[in-house]
């Protein structure tokens, strides 16, 4: 069984993040169109549920979710990490395209140019 705070904090913890994800997805104005996938179409129901919801019912999850903040930075952390990765994989893929056969990478050595 389950403790009244630990059932609070849960449940304080989880609607908030939906809500900060549904509302910052809202923010990008996103529309449903022909092909939508299963997925995209569950993005735009939580977009729908959390915005037609007060933002003083929000601003509650925030207020009185004592990991609020931490939950924001993770978020953040999180979209930053998945960027990183993704803007680090295309630049690995335009320095191959640049230069195909002039960079040879060894082990632990740093990337020299060959003759």
């Amino acid at each position: 069984s389950m403790s009244c705070e630990d059932h609070d904090f849960l449940s304080a913890s989880s609607q908030f993040i939906t809500h900060t994800v549904g509302r910052t997805l809202g923010t990008m104005n996103l529309k449903p169109t022909p092909i939508d996938t299963k997925g995209y179409e569950a993005l735009l129901e939580l977009v729908r549920q959390t915005n037609t919801d007060s933002f003083d019912l929000y601003y509650g999850l925030f207020l009185y979710n004592q990991n609020a903040t931490d939950e924001l930075e993770r978020l953040e952390y999180g979209l930053e990490r998945v960027k990183k990765s993704l803007l680090s994989k295309l630049h690995d893929i335009a320095r191959q395209e640049m230069f195909p056969a002039a960079m040879v990478e060894k082990d632990d050595e740093p990337l020299r140019l060959v003759k």
